[in-house]
């Protein structure tokens, strides 16, 4: 019951839901997406509501809905799996074969989808909100949106959140940029839209060495309770090594879940414009937190290569 009554809270603000913080300096312009926590103030961390948000889609009752059908998985540590440029292929493509791996596995994950892929590759939309994951936009066509547009990216997120909808059924509540590149006039845009921005605190470098075990090894050895992993469902040692990377820290007490449910596991209240990277002990109470060696992660994401399937 009081799982319920705080989404019935969350949707009647009209919050839109997001995930990790990225501690970035909105001052310096495009940012590394290895920063902690965007704000550093209670809108992260308090879960309190925030006002109306301008981009969301999400009809009366759906969240709850979903919640009924699809129940957040339960651990004893939690982590978000995140997918950037998807979908690849159609029936028998890989992005198809990785939602059967995270369906037999009990998986939450939040899937940041292009446009210009949705065109080709559109089967698989039904599936995503159905088997209990998200859907967050990663632009219309991969672009950066701190250099490339001069809107902050308005045109380009407003018209993928819109076609995403027209295969989903929802619009996204969440996304990131390509690159993880922004800059004060990306976060006023996506302020305007509604949508939180969302990093990464591990990165699996799939994209860079295309080798499964080496994708596992830098989930496995950087997992911690409150992280976000970045990776792809553009490619084969991706699907291997992140359902393998799941196996081993299933068996650890790990459970996988959405961005947003991230958030609401750890409190935290996703603010249109605000940067998120991770919802870890060391981000949300610093603190408490003892000081870091060194990042988990080297890690601006480059663009990677659009396989067509």
């Amino acid at each position: 019951m009081k799982f319920k009554q705080t989404f019935a809270a969350l949707l009647c603000g009209a919050i839109v839901f997001g995930t990790a913080g990225c501690g970035l300096n909105p001052a310096t312009g495009s940012q590394n997406a290895q920063a902690s926590s965007g704000s550093g103030s209670s809108a992260e961390g308090s879960g309190q509501a925030a006002g109306s948000a301008a981009g969301s889609a999400v009809p009366a009752g759906g969240l709850e809905e979903e919640i009924e059908k699809n129940p957040i998985p339960q651990g004893e540590k939690y982590m978000a799996i995140t997918f950037d440029d998807g979908p690849t292929g159609n029936e028998g493509g890989r992005t198809e074969h990785l939602l059967d791996g995270l369906k037999e596995r009990g998986v939450h994950a939040t899937f940041f989808l292009c446009g210009y892929r949705i065109r080709d590759f559109n089967s698989m939309s039904e599936r995503y909100l159905a088997e209990g994951h998200e859907v967050g936009n990663h632009t219309m066509n991969h672009v950066l949106l701190d250099r490339e547009v001069s809107d902050g990216g308005l045109q380009q997120i407003s018209s993928n959140s819109e076609l995403i909808a027209s295969y989903t059924g929802e619009e996204p509540t969440v996304m990131r940029p390509t690159g993880g590149a922004y800059n004060d006039t990306v976060r006023a845009s996506m302020k305007q839209l509604g949508l939180p921005i969302i990093l990464w605190s591990i990165d699996s470098l799939d994209w860079k060495y295309r080798d499964a075990s080496s994708v596992k090894a830098r989930i496995v050895e950087n997992a911690e309770d409150g992280a976000i992993v970045l990776s792809h469902d553009l490619y084969e040692t991706t699907v291997e090594g992140v359902l393998s990377a799941i196996d081993e820290l299933q068996a650890q007490g790990y459970a996988f879940v959405t961005v947003s449910e991230l958030a609401q596991l750890k409190g935290v209240t996703l603010e249109p414009g605000e940067v998120y990277s991770d919802f870890t002990d060391e981000t949300l109470h610093p603190e408490e937190a003892e000081p870091a060696a060194e990042p988990k992660s080297g890690s601006t994401e480059t663009e990677p290569e659009q396989p067509a399937a």
